[in-house]
């Protein structure tokens, strides 16, 4: 039932098989070719199926083709002579490597001549086993079969950036709630999650649909932070003024060069409490106090006045500094815990600026940390999760300003990384795209997205364009230095999945009164 056919060619970076014509090959089918003479175990991805004859006319299929019609338009049968043995589908395929020993090789060499083409079964795959980590997110996928073996990554390549793409339907949001449900339960790194649109807390708000607070481990491991309310624990969302730097301020406004001289010279001038000084102090007053450097113009000062005012009146600032999240961000990330910012209420101004002040809070602590040994080897490594991603990293995006974009150039060196969640990778600066080390590619119907993923990849994918395009919605291709090639997946369904997860949990409590008991 295994068998599938025999190599037929043709080099290193592409191979054919022919198979029979009865069966079925899919887009993503990843086989084994086998050699009889005692070689090696070759693994294939089969990249492209087409149809095969055995026929000396070149035209004989259009010209049988065409008496099948007249005689169907006759309600005749059409007999077919030797149809299994004249007819059959050749597979092309990626090699993706071959097993020596007990390690993968990337493919330097071929298989031999009519070498065997086989399925492979679950013990075939161990070798996987040594790269898919400690945050299992789905099942190994072959076409459109899904196999009994768990896949995932590792919590150590938070901070290398990672990037999920998909256009909407595909299961963006699905995939991150189960990768953070696996992170709520190791506790073994932080992640932070600024959730603009609402979906991550209770699933939206739809009874189908679960969210992050109905995880068994909720309660213990998952802090919530809103400006709204929600039905079950949070904690209300409030910074103080003295935490905006003047890059996040710059980061929500255009300012001219003038006006931006003048922001860091009030910076300057009052320090940690800039903000509030200009919304206080008149104007008269404070042009005369920034007269002894450069003299600004009154029209500059009340531009800055106005937009400073505009800040302070938001509900989520508190001018006491006491009454700030930040933190407890901080803290929550570094035992271990998730923590969820939900801004769904807030207009898109706004929620940049939490998310910028937050961002910058955990990557100057880690940065802060790095001078301490003892105390960074100690830290946690920390994601901090952004939808709508382009938004940020966007090719038209000022880089000295953004923290985002500082955080994907840097981050690394401090335990900080970034996952980017969008439907538009195209729109994402090629430079900061490049510094992504793992990629989530779910469907992508625009042409221009799946070229810029592809060409960002840290494997070569460039034969897997019709895969990614047919990719159904939950099947994602999983690209990391640290898999030997792009990894499919069948990504679990959180509702699902969280089945599992409270059985178990059950299961543990159990066992820890019946230990605590003898």
């Amino acid at each position: 039932m295994d068998y599938k056919g025999r190599i037929t060619g043709k080099k290193i970076t592409e191979l054919y098989f022919r198979t029979f014509y009865e069966e079925d090959l899919h887009l993503g089918d990843i086989l084994l070719a086998e050699d009889e003479d005692g070689g090696l175990p070759y693994f294939l991805r089969v990249v492209d199926v087409s149809y095969g004859m055995e026929a000396s006319d070149p035209n004989w299929a259009e010209r049988t083709a065409g008496n099948m019609m007249l005689l169907d338009r006759q309600n005749e049968p059409f007999q077919f002579h030797e149809k299994v043995r004249r007819l059959y589908k050749v597979g092309r395929c990626v090699p993706l490597g071959y097993i020596k020993g007990s390690t993968f090789k990337k493919p330097k060499t071929i298989p031999s001549h009519f070498s065997r083409v086989r399925t492979p079964q679950k013990k075939d795959f161990e070798f996987l086993k040594n790269f898919m980590g400690d945050l299992e997110i789905g099942f190994l996928r072959s076409g459109e079969d899904v196999l009994d073996f768990r896949v995932g990554i590792s919590g150590e390549i938070f901070p290398y950036h990672i990037g999920i793409f998909a256009t909407t339907g595909m299961g963006k949001s699905n995939l991150m709630k189960v990768l953070a449900g696996t992170v709520l339960e190791s506790s073994q790194y932080g992640m932070l999650i600024l959730d603009p649109h609402g979906e991550y807390y209770d699933g939206g708000g739809d009874p189908a649909h679960k969210g992050l607070v109905d995880h068994p481990l909720a309660e213990r491991r998952l802090r919530v932070y809103s400006s709204r309310n929600l039905k079950g624990p949070h904690n209300k969302l409030k910074i103080s003024p003295r935490e905006i730097d003047i890059k996040d301020f710059r980061h929500i406004y255009d300012f001219t060069q003038p006006q931006v001289e003048m922001l860091y010279a009030v910076r300057y001038l009052f320090g940690q409490n800039w903000m509030e000084k200009i919304a206080q102090t008149k104007m008269e007053e404070l042009l005369i106090e920034l007269s002894s450097g450069k003299g600004f113009f009154e029209s500059t000062a009340s531009v800055i006045q106005r937009r400073v005012e505009q800040i302070l009146r938001l509900p989520f600032i508190h001018k006491d500094p006491e009454l700030s999240i930040t933190r407890n961000v901080i803290t929550d990330l570094e035992s271990g815990k998730l923590v969820l910012v939900d801004t769904s209420n807030m207009s898109e101004q706004e929620e940049l600026l939490i998310s910028a002040v937050l961002s910058r809070a955990v990557f100057y602590d880690h940065s802060k940390a790095y001078q301490d040994p003892a105390k960074f080897k100690a830290l946690l490594p920390t994601i901090i999760v952004m939808e709508e991603a382009q938004r940020v990293l966007s090719q038209k995006g000022r880089s000295d300003i953004n923290i985002f974009a500082q955080i994907s150039r840097e981050g690394r060196k401090f335990k900080t990384g970034l996952c980017a969640i969008t439907q538009q990778p195209k729109l994402i600066d090629e430079e900061l795209l490049s510094q992504f080390n793992t990629l989530f590619i779910l469907g992508l119907a625009d042409e221009r997205d799946r070229n810029i993923v592809k060409s960002s990849a840290k494997q070569d994918i460039s034969d897997l364009g019709t895969e990614i395009q047919m990719l159904e919605a939950g099947e994602a291709l999983i690209t990391s230095p640290q898999s030997p090639f792009a990894i499919p997946a069948k990504i679990h369904l959180y509702e699902e999945w969280l089945k599992g997860r409270a059985k178990e949990e059950k299961e543990f409590e159990k066992t820890k009164i019946d230990r605590d008991f003898f």
